[in-house]
């Protein structure tokens, strides 16, 4: 594909408008893609993976230009990102004014944290939670996210759907993982387009999430709550296992979430499930002691998912994070009490930080002796998963 002067310049216009609003990055890409609807599948997925790129490495990029001397708008940081990521530049830019070598000098002495591109009190964070494993963990986020599939269960079938897709050119490879397969997207035609898409024969989620809700041990017949459910992801998984026997609620504080559920949920063949407004603690406490299995996907700080959204660690801070971490406390204390005696909940987060995860389970196992830790599951981008970074806890209750 010949990268164009128009679609670097429309790109390098969205960048700036972002950088001087503090936008949020994703929504600023939605209706840029929107407002251009006679861009290539191509010319999309190069301006798609150009600007997350480019907010993955925002704060190293702003480093370089300063001390190059160059402008800090749109364009200068598209190319001095291309040069950070080693993509060929296109024929019509200069790159005679660029010095290449003290680029990477600089890259090289810069401090951890601007060569990471993080904010300071965060990579001081990681540093002090995760120890020598963070610089690896850190350089893993700042990848290019991969897209994965489940294959639904309840329609269809791995080679099926990989049949399927194939006859619309679109590649997919298989990646096993302990409790089933999941599809690795190796190209991708309009995937949203295809017809296994839209008869409910998948739904795209990260390898590493769809190892959550198999962690539940779920049976079918079971009474399983979704209790932290949004748009309801691992909900559509959990009726999976279930095979569509037994009761599932989704519950949330958004209503708007759940009806994408809903919708979600038709298109999967889920008939299972019931959704409920979570309007105070009166919602919970009618749920008392009534379900087998309860998950428990808290809201986090989402620093495990960075590949796919790298802007979130330009809007999060030290206060936000405290504020999750005490959200995190209040829910697991709180939602737990819908789990029968003899029952499982499962604590999970995408987040990567000890005090998010194993910390919230141990404070909560030493306030309540009734329950026990019975299996955990951690997995770390660059250390141990090549996948988006999740934690589960496995609780049963004893009485």
């Amino acid at each position: 594909m010949s990268v164009t002067r128009s679609l670097v310049q429309t790109l390098s216009e969205c960048i700036e408008h972002v950088l001087d609003t503090s936008l949020h990055a994703d929504k600023a890409l939605t209706q840029l893609l929107q407002n251009n609807p006679q861009w290539s599948l191509d010319e999309r997925q190069y301006v798609v993976s150009n600007y997350y790129h480019i907010f993955r490495f925002k704060r190293l990029l702003a480093y370089l230009l300063e001390h190059e001397e160059m402008p800090l708008d749109g364009f200068g940081y598209w190319l001095t990102c291309q040069v950070v990521t080693a993509q060929p530049l296109p024929e019509w830019v200069d790159t005679e004014r660029y010095n290449l070598e003290k680029l990477q000098s600089l890259i090289e002495q810069a401090p951890q944290a601007v060569r990471l591109s993080l904010p300071d009190w965060l990579n001081e964070i990681a540093n002090e939670q995760l120890g020598e494993q963070w610089p690896a963990v850190a350089s893993a986020l700042n990848q290019s996210a991969q897209q994965y599939l489940r294959v639904n269960s309840l329609k269809s079938d791995i080679a099926t759907v990989t049949e399927s897709l194939a006859k619309e050119g679109i590649k997919v490879s298989q990646v096993a993982l302990d409790s089933h397969v999941a599809l690795k997207v190796e190209s991708n035609s309009h995937l949203f387009r295809s017809q296994a898409f839209q008869a409910g024969w998948f739904e795209m989620q990260d390898a590493g999430s769809q190892q959550i809700v198999p962690f539940l041990e779920i049976q079918p017949g079971h009474k399983v709550v979704d209790a932290c459910a949004g748009a309801g992801g691992k909900s559509l998984h959990i009726a999976a296992l279930m095979e569509n026997k037994g009761r599932l609620l989704s519950m949330d504080i958004h209503e708007h979430k759940l009806e994408t559920l809903k919708q979600r949920a038709k298109r999967a063949g889920v008939h299972v499930a019931e959704t409920r407004v979570i309007q105070n603690n009166k919602t919970i406490k009618r749920q008392k002691e009534k379900f087998d299995r309860v998950l428990l996907d808290v809201p986090c700080s989402g620093l495990g998912v960075l590949k796919r959204n790298p802007d979130a660690k330009w809007h999060l801070n030290s206060q936000n994070l405290d504020t999750l971490i005490a959200l995190q406390t209040d829910i697991l204390a709180r939602y737990s009490q819908m789990c029968k005696v003899g029952g499982k909940l499962v604590y999970a987060t995408c987040s990567i930080l000890p005090s998010e995860n194993e910390q919230q389970v141990e404070r909560f196992l030493a306030n309540n002796p009734n329950w026990q830790l019975e299996d955990s599951l951690r997995l770390l981008p660059g250390v141990n998963s090549e996948f988006d970074g999740f934690y589960a806890a496995r609780l049963v209750k004893n009485s």
